[in-house]
């Protein structure tokens, strides 16, 4: 038992969420040292050790430090801090590859989207559980602003930074994950129906009117994916060579794989292998039977966290362990399905697994949420 600044003991939390997290943070760091082993140095390894270390040692302290409900007044001001995080990214962060997303701390490199999409999560927790029953009575979409003023401008300021930095995939997640909340919530259907298509409409206008360069990704996943079978495999560029290249390595794994360190696509084949390919790594060395391990592992994390969810008597505690669970098992749902041409090819990471500072510290944060929303907390 560890007691708190609040005056509690914590004397017991939900274990699976704490298994599943930690068996995945194990992975990647194998993962890890699998791929680096054979490139450049080892320095991601080591780097992604202490980032692993770092976002545990994180995420345990969220579970016993806090008490969520007593913090809630900050939730408004973590909305500004990221859109203030936003605009300075765009000022002074660096380039890659044509996107500007990143902010240079030393040695360190963060991405504020990744924030942003947390901080969301806590301000739509707030919001929806203070107007819960005018979100229920809410009947026709045009009142839906005008109900909810809040979200809707904060949520568009911070869904237009992003784009402005090229980091569309961050808004789909963030995009379902939200819209997730909003029927948890108790949203009436035809109305997230209508928010649904208005903001497939508006994707589908940043990828045909936008950079040329999604329109060249939509047409690799047409290509290669199994949703168009009349497709015309015998010409091929340099926008269609990760998908290619990702479904031969997932293809030559088979059930058991090729073997740990036996792998192709690690060797510079498959570009991103460290990254948004990683689970593609893991198909092949570890086949069928290893992809799938990871991905139940995924789920476990993500059922259990709901479970908490459903146990909270406060709408607000439901809310807030319902979208960072969200928040993590979209982006599972978005990199493996990109990894298996089931949608079109876009840029992010899968959460635990995947090389990164920043993703890994925020997707910790969120399961220190959840483990403390699970908590079971004894007065002194």
């Amino acid at each position: 038992m560890k007691k708190n600044r609040f005056g509690t003991y914590v004397v017991d939390f939900d274990r699976w969420i704490l298994f599943s997290y930690i068996a995945l943070c194990l992975i990647g760091l194998v993962v890890m040292v699998d791929i680096t082993s054979v490139q450049s140095s080892m320095g991601y390894f080591y780097k992604q050790l202490i980032f692993t270390i770092f976002s545990v040692i994180i995420a345990i302290l969220i579970l016993y430090a806090f008490k969520f409900e007593k913090l809630r007044f900050t939730n408004t001001w973590l909305v500004y801090i990221a859109i203030i995080m936003l605009i300075f990214v765009l000022v002074r962060g660096s380039t890659i590859k044509g996107a500007t997303r990143t902010i240079n701390l030393g040695p360190l490199h963060f991405q504020p989207s990744f924030f942003a999409r947390i901080a969301l999560v806590f301000f739509y927790a707030s919001v929806l559980d203070k107007k819960n029953e005018l979100l229920r009575q809410t009947k026709n979409i045009l009142r839906f602003p005008e109900n909810f003023p809040e979200l809707t401008l904060l949520t568009l300021v911070v869904f237009g930074l992003i784009l402005v930095e090229k980091h569309l995939s961050t808004i789909i997640i963030a995009g379902m994950t939200l819209m997730g909340m909003l029927l948890y919530a108790g949203i009436r259907k035809r109305i997230l129906i209508i928010i649904l298509a208005i903001g497939m409409i508006s994707g589908g206008l940043v990828i045909t009117k936008g950079d040329s360069f999604r329109m060249q990704r939509m047409r690799a996943f047409k290509k290669y994916s199994l949703f168009f079978p009349e497709r015309d495999l015998s010409q091929s560029g340099d926008s269609d060579y990760q998908v290619r290249e990702s479904l031969t390595a997932l293809t030559s794994g088979g059930i058991l794989g090729t073997g740990i360190s036996r792998g192709r696509a690690k060797h510079y084949y498959l570009p991103e292998a460290r990254t948004d390919y990683v689970y593609t790594i893991i198909g092949e060395e570890t086949g069928y039977i290893g992809a799938m391990v990871v991905f139940l592992l995924h789920c476990t994390l993500f059922f259990a966290s709901m479970r908490v969810a459903e146990r909270q008597e406060s709408m607000y505690l439901k809310l807030l362990a319902a979208g960072m669970a969200m928040n993590i098992f979209c982006n599972v749902l978005v990199n493996t399905g990109v990894a298996m041409s089931i949608l079109p090819p876009t840029g992010n990471t899968l959460p635990f697994i995947s090389y990164g500072g920043s993703a890994l510290l925020m997707d910790s944060i969120a399961v220190g949420v959840i483990l403390n929303i699970s908590a079971k907390r004894k007065e002194t």
